[in-house]
């Protein structure tokens, strides 16, 4: 008689926050608890957080899912933002703080700043060309703001990376996971590894590349004090991280070029996975090698989303100032929802421009920033409100068409994951800006923490991955009910992005 499958816990490492949550095989979050983090802004674009934070956080919201949902833990799943720096000792102990991957020091410091030279050779191996705010930029940042983390260095890792190794005491990382340090040769998905040439220019060598392991075995057992930090038994085993994009497909169903999934988190991605490796970096969409056998994700990073209505709610609406509207209540965001509710699709000609650190798919440009166009003496907080719901939703719109011609699919519908994916007038924007029929998913902010436990499941052989999106649950579906108000909209949107002085 076969072996139950394992109760998975799914670590999901966010920029705003760090869930937790215990998982059964079919897909049901059996328990689940949160912890906020906070980044520190520095006047020169810079942006840290702090990983020992990263750990306590994940202890406390760990030791709280399992003692609440009872059940042994049979392998432990990590999955994180990504295009962020940890400097990291043998044992995955942060020597410094993580550089961002909103940061934006890196210009002055990039060895490859404006190098387009070389462009044609990484667009060729790598499939990205270096950019201001990868890996390459923020270890530069690193080393010239922390000097003193070089003693006792192991490797630069991305925060999925810095997490395992702390789990079990091993520093690794998977193709997936090491594309943003910008030094993997990606043109063959099975035979992933570092280019001599490109980690040479990019001022770096071996030694301080983490190790590159297959992304379907387990890395080990957790060590004995990581058991005892997240509450479970010694010995259960850790698979290979992976970055939260791919999982929130994953969690999404969205595992080959047939289906396409739109999360709304922190920040938007829409998303897929297809078959080869390839690049269209005028629209910002790219390829990376996803854990998934043979499968390159597409990476398609929309910009901010769930941040951007957070940024309306916490600081135009609830700000700590002289306005005295005090804190925010527990109920804001249902607040700005239902104040959002009463203004007519198009708000009025209210437009919001959601680039609040620049934009990236489908029109990619660092210096851009967002804002709001068409205020008027009739527009009221309300309008605003809807705006951000609006302008979200636009904003992936627009990124729609050249995703579909790359993935070389026509959707007529797409799966709405994430945060933002709990507020229904979110998904009926969504579904009226893209013209487009949305399923909103039940339970749809454990999207991530799903994708990761169900992609776990698969990879130790407990679950098939063609079973993956019979697993998930469809709250809701939506019907585009009034596309015309938006398509005015969504070109008022373009025409403001390219005539927006930087």
């Amino acid at each position: 008689m076969p072996s139950p499958a394992p109760y998975v816990l799914a670590i999901d490492l966010g920029t705003s926050g760090v869930k937790v949550a215990v998982i059964a095989a079919d897909g049901l979050v059996q328990a689940a608890a949160t912890e906020p983090l906070a980044t520190t802004l520095f006047p020169d674009g810079g942006a840290e957080q702090d990983a020992d934070a990263w750990w306590a956080a994940i202890g406390r919201a760990a030791r709280a899912a399992t003692a609440a949902a009872g059940v042994p833990i049979g392998v432990v799943a990590v999955t994180a933002q990504y295009m962020s720096a940890v400097a990291i000792d043998a044992h995955g102990v942060p020597l410094a703080p993580v550089i961002m991957w909103t940061d934006r020091r890196g210009e002055r410091l990039h060895p490859l700043h404006e190098n387009y030279d070389v462009w044609g050779r990484w667009l060729d191996v790598h499939g990205l060309i270096p950019l201001d705010n990868d890996d390459v930029g923020h270890i530069a940042v690193l080393r010239d703001r922390y000097p003193g983390h070089a003693q006792g260095l192991a490797a630069y890792v991305e925060p999925a990376d810095a997490l395992t190794a702390r789990l079990v005491g091993r520093v690794t990382a998977t193709p997936t996971t090491a594309f943003p340090l910008m030094c993997t040769d990606n043109r063959d998905w099975a035979a992933v590894d570092y280019d001599d040439e490109l980690v040479a220019l990019c001022g770096l060598d071996r030694s301080v590349l983490p190790a590159l392991v297959r992304p379907d075995q387990p890395l080990g057992p957790v060590t004995d004090a990581a058991a005892q930090h997240l509450g479970v038994r010694p010995g259960v085993p850790v698979m290979p991280a992976t970055v939260d994009s791919i999982t929130s497909a994953i969690g999404c169903g969205a595992i080959d070029a047939s289906r396409a999934a739109f999360v709304i988190g922190t920040t938007s991605v829409v998303a897929t996975h297809i078959d080869t490796k390839q690049a269209d970096l005028g629209h910002g969409i790219t390829s990376m090698p996803s854990p998934l056998p043979g499968r390159y994700f597409v990476m398609a990073e929309n910009g901010m989303g769930g941040k951007a209505l957070d940024l309306f709610v916490h600081q135009l609406v609830y700000a700590d100032d002289a306005f005295g509207t005090g804190l925010a209540p527990a109920d804001a965001f249902e607040r700005a929802e239902a104040a959002a509710s009463t203004v007519a699709p198009g708000s009025d000609g209210v437009l919001f421009l959601p680039w609040l650190v620049g934009s990236i798919a489908p029109a990619p440009d660092d210096d851009v920033r967002g804002g709001f166009i068409g205020v008027g003496l009739g527009t009221t907080r309300a309008h605003l409100a809807r705006a951000v719901y609006e302008g979200v939703a636009l904003n992936a719109a627009w990124l729609l068409a050249p995703f579909s011609e790359f993935s070389g699919n026509a959707y007529g519908e797409i799966t709405l994951g994430g945060g933002g994916a709990r507020s229904d007038l979110w998904a009926q924007i969504v579904a009226d800006a893209c013209n487009i029929t949305v399923h909103q998913l039940d339970d749809p902010q454990h999207t991530n923490a799903r994708g990761a436990a169900l992609l776990a499941l698969v990879q130790t052989g407990a679950l098939d991955l063609a079973d993956v999106a019979g697993l998930l649950r469809v709250r809701r579906s939506y019907e585009p009910q009034h596309p015309e108000a938006y398509a005015p909209a969504l070109e008022r949107l373009a025409a403001a992005h390219a005539n927006l002085p930087r």
